[in-house]
């Protein structure tokens, strides 16, 4: 019989719940049968990997403010930002600047000294770009209107296949206050070491041209390099807050941040999910709760179990929402379906039942152990060379420091020596 094969007895969730409150907390744990590794406990295989839950919350927070400006301010006073940076090389040549700490740097200076004195408030989205260059693309509120009857085709033809457009630009319709704004960074955004640059009012409104800027951490993300690791890719600055800042006070904060969650039916299955583990877990004796589950698991948890969620099968009680027992039952039909698509007996129709999963489940498999301790020990072998470069070049510096000392002295012997 074939592992895809194997029978189960699966008992009742329920059951396992009533247990666990009449114990007070943990039932009677179960012999685990033999498990194979599977994909659950490998993580070594290569995948794309999606935008991350934290980026997707930063996106949606974003999206959020800049709706909050909108209303605030007025769609007329909101402008959208694009700034990139290069530097001229021999032959007149103009290349994009690839660090991303010296974009910073250059970033900060203009922020500090230019937009934050310019503007009241904004929102700073980092994107790295497909050739490698930085772009930071802002939305800022103007002190007037730079909307006013503006033609947006006129004024800012779509671009072609060669990245240029389609037909002249015609600027009569733009402001007097919009093209004080282009000329006032025609002037500046050189001096701070940066290149082509666009400023453009809100086209419709503030959730449209949140989705927009959101879009490019999308894109920062696939093209990120090993350096962007740990740097900030959202960024807010100024006084949220119509009211003028008093002297002394501090500035208000923008009203949304990253720090919520999901209720979507999928986020809600998605905790129901894992509360199915943590009591399967403690009626087996294991202490899996929110304040132990990244020390049992690891600090990649929620990335093991949603492998394990691929192939397991839920419960659906009449303690969960409709849509939550909705999605539930779609995530155990595509369960079955790629059990039947392996192989699977269809009399059982999932690898597992969520009643048999077990902590073995969950560890790494002794190939990735292994693969980890290969990694730590050369992390700590790359440390102790760098430790003695490190010391070896302060050795050198210092002969070197001792020789020219010794040299002066020696030059000083001898024209005391020889004063003619």
């Amino acid at each position: 019989m074939s592992e895809l094969e194997k029978p189960s007895s699966v008992t009742s969730l329920a059951s396992i719940k009533d247990t666990e409150s009449a114990v007070g907390g943990r039932g009677v744990a179960a012999s685990p049968s033999a498990l194979p590794c599977l994909l659950v406990t490998t993580a070594s295989e290569e995948e794309d990997k999606p935008l991350p839950g934290p980026r997707k919350k930063q996106a949606e927070a974003l999206t959020e403010n800049i709706k909050w400006l909108a209303e605030k301010f007025g769609k007329e006073r909101i402008g959208f930002l694009t700034l990139t940076l290069g530097d001229f090389v021999t032959g007149g040549r103009y290349r994009h600047l690839r660090n991303r700490k010296e974009a910073q740097r250059r970033f900060h200076s203009l922020l500090t000294n230019v937009i934050a004195k310019r503007y009241q408030c904004g929102v700073i989205a980092i994107e790295r770009h497909h050739n490698k260059g930085i772009h930071f693309h802002l939305v800022v509120v103007c002190d007037h209107d730079i909307r006013g009857e503006l033609d947006f085709a006129a004024c800012f033809p779509p671009k072609g296949l060669d990245g240029k457009p389609q037909y002249p630009p015609d600027y009569t319709t733009a402001n007097g206050a919009i093209k004080r704004e282009w000329a006032f960074w025609r002037n500046i955004a050189k001096r701070y070491g940066f290149g082509r640059h666009q400023l453009q009012p809100m086209r419709e409104n503030g959730e449209a041209l949140g989705r927009y800027l959101g879009m490019y951490l999308s894109k920062d993300w696939l093209h990120r390099l090993p350096e962007d690791k740990g740097l900030r890719c959202v960024r807010y600055f100024g006084h949220w807050s119509k009211a003028p800042k008093s002297l002394g006070q501090a500035p208000i904060k923008a009203p949304h941040n990253s720090r919520f969650g999901w209720i979507t039916p999928k986020a809600r299955m998605w905790r129901e999910l894992v509360s199915q583990v943590s009591t399967v877990a403690r009626y087996e004796g294991a202490p899996l709760v929110e304040d132990t589950i990244k020390d049992l698991l690891g600090p990649k948890w929620a990335w093991k179990l949603a492998k394990l969620f691929k192939v397991t099968r839920f419960e659906v009680g009449e303690w969960q929402a409709e849509a939550v027992q909705q999605a539930i039952l779609q995530h155990n039909l595509e369960v079955q379906t790629l059990w039947l698509n392996k192989g699977g007996d269809p009399s059982r129709n999932c690898w597992w039942h969520i009643t048999e999963i077990t902590m073995d489940h969950l560890r790494p498999s002794p190939a990735w152990k292994k693969q980890m301790a290969e990694l730590q020990l050369a992390k700590e072998c790359e440390a102790e060379i760098r430790k003695a470069l490190k010391q070896r070049a302060k050795e050198k510096k210092a002969m070197a420091e001792l020789q020219r000392a010794f040299d002066e002295h020696e030059a000083s012997l001898e024209a005391e020596s020889y004063p003619f």
